[in-house]
């Protein structure tokens, strides 16, 4: 599926099996307002479309809906997963905004760092030990858009196009 996340000219947003409608976002950013919410993803709003874009498709790509949290990787770790991966620097609160555009809801909006109900979208959840979920050869298994060692040709595109829009917003 194509990836549109111009959020203010849409009233829809469609990524992947997930959608959520501005008026969600909104009323989940409008929730934390008065709140002493750190890392309000409402931070997601700062990023340029080009970096949007990329973000929303390795979410889409690297993560699947899941019927129990995630409690070894918060909103925190996962930013982190994006940035070794796409080389794309974002913070945790653009990244939970990104989360919930992706129409993802946090199991504890008041944390910090937020929980979600997910899963690698490519893991082989066969075993765990020490809690931490691991695949047939005793790897802990992380989140990623693509295996470790395979090219993703369209998120490569992506990136450079972020890293574009970044360096045009310098000059």
């Amino acid at each position: 599926m194509s990836i549109y996340v111009d959020l203010y000219a849409q009233k829809e947003i469609q990524i992947g099996d997930n959608s959520m409608s501005r008026t969600d976002y909104e009323q989940v950013c409008s929730e934390l307002e008065n709140t002493r919410q750190k890392d309000h993803p409402r931070a997601y709003d700062t990023l340029s479309q080009e970096e949007k874009e990329a973000l929303q498709y390795w979410i889409e790509h690297a993560i699947r809906p899941a019927t129990k949290a995630d409690d070894h990787y918060s909103s925190y770790g996962l930013k982190h997963e994006y940035e070794r991966e796409t080389k794309l620097y974002v913070s945790n609160a653009q990244f939970k905004g990104a989360m919930l555009i992706a129409g993802y809801r946090p199991t504890e909006k008041g944390e910090q760092s937020w929980h979600f109900m997910i899963q690698p979208s490519g893991a082989e959840h066969n075993s765990v030990q020490d809690g931490a979920p691991q695949n047939k050869v005793g790897r802990v298994i992380t989140y990623r858009s693509t295996p470790q060692g395979v090219q993703d040709t369209q998120l490569d595109a992506l990136i450079q196009k972020a890293l574009a829009s970044r360096k045009g917003s310098l000059a």
